[in-house]
């Protein structure tokens, strides 16, 4: 893909289902010209402002005078610290003045991208940003001085972290909602998601498969137990009479963590795929994705084998998994449409 601010905000509010812009900051240090600052009519706390900034889509150019957390003028760098103690924060205290400024309108490349998540949205994120690694996202927070778990720590120590937020952007500045959190990281991090998930979509909801040579022979044979044969890189079969593929995916570290599971829905045209892919997008949550083939219709299901419950030396597992994906692809296609699964070659 062609990684731009505006690309990367398109991809990944579609992909999240996000209600809000994604925020780009960049902290600015050198001296700058006063004129054409975007600064608040009155002083706002800085989650203030992201806040604004992500549902409006306005920018912000603003100093320390139009600062109005004193917490976030430490922590922002505007000023040294004096009377209590912030253990993440930037420094030295240089900063002159901050952008703040929806991502895919930012005009300078941003330090730390901001995204205001639901639960839901922060574990289908997670999952992405963990596709091929072996350890867990590692993140820290207080309950409190929340710009410093959201910007300052992924600004400081160049990872991202999550935010509960605090009882001053929920209560006191900028009425966050009590199902909103927080995430923040570099830029680096939100283009490596949005080319994960862009591989993703173009496989219809599943990377490429491991070579099923390479898989233990105690897990093709608990798949020959329900019937199933392997191909090149998936094993294919028949459950509750519904053709079935499911590929295995490796970690770096070659340990199978990622499972699809697809099941092929043939329309009686074209036209009909067509509307029936419209809905199914609109409606259908991560981690369950819908590609159109033609006539047909790719419906899968792509998550870790933790996450589907899943225990691959064990058929019984397998088996009940894909019962369960079939079940709730039948009650996703029934919202949309009266679809007989059993109408397919």
């Amino acid at each position: 893909m062609q990684v731009s601010p505006k690309n990367l905000e398109e991809v990944l509010r579609s992909y999240l289902g996000l209600k809000y812009h994604l925020v780009g900051v960049k902290l600015i240090r050198n001296s700058v010209d006063g004129r054409g600052l975007l600064q608040p009519d009155t002083p706002m706390a800085f989650c203030q402002m992201v806040r604004i900034v992500s549902i409006s889509g306005e920018s912000f150019l603003y100093g320390l005078d139009h600062e109005k957390c004193p917490t976030a003028q430490v922590v922002l760098g505007f000023r040294d610290l004096k009377y209590f103690k912030i253990d993440c924060r930037v420094m030295p205290p240089e900063t002159r003045k901050i952008l703040i400024s929806p991502l895919s309108e930012i005009s300078e490349v941003p330090e730390v991208v901001l995204a205001i998540l639901t639960p839901k949205q922060m574990m289908d994120l997670t999952i992405i940003l963990q596709a091929g690694k072996s350890t867990p996202l590692l993140t820290e927070f207080a309950g409190e001085h929340a710009c410093a778990d959201f910007f300052a720590k992924p600004y400081v120590e160049g990872k991202p972290n999550i935010s509960l937020l605090c009882n001053g952007a929920r209560e006191i500045y900028a009425d966050f909602r009590d199902n909103e959190i927080m995430f923040g990281a570099p830029l680096e991090v939100y283009i490596q998601v949005a080319e994960t998930i862009e591989r993703i979509d173009k496989m219809g909801g599943a990377l490429c498969g491991c070579r099923t040579s390479d898989i233990p022979s105690e897990i093709i044979n608990e798949f020959g137990k329900i019937g199933f044969s392997k191909g090149t890189d998936y094993f294919f079969g028949k459950v509750n009479g519904h053709n079935i593929r499911v590929y295995l995916n490796k970690d770096l570290n070659g340990r199978l963590k990622f499972i699809t599971i697809h099941i092929p829905v043939k329309m009686s045209s074209e036209e009909i795929a067509e509307k029936l892919t419209e809905k199914l997008m609109q409606l259908l949550l991560r981690p369950y994705f819908v590609n159109k083939r033609g006539y047909w219709l790719d419906l899968t299901v792509r998550a870790s084998e933790d996450a589907l419950g899943i225990d691959l030396f064990d058929s019984l597992s397998v088996k009940t998994a894909i019962e369960k994906f079939i079940e709730k692809i039948t009650e996703y296609l029934s919202k949309v449409e009266k679809v007989d699964l059993y109408d397919k070659d």
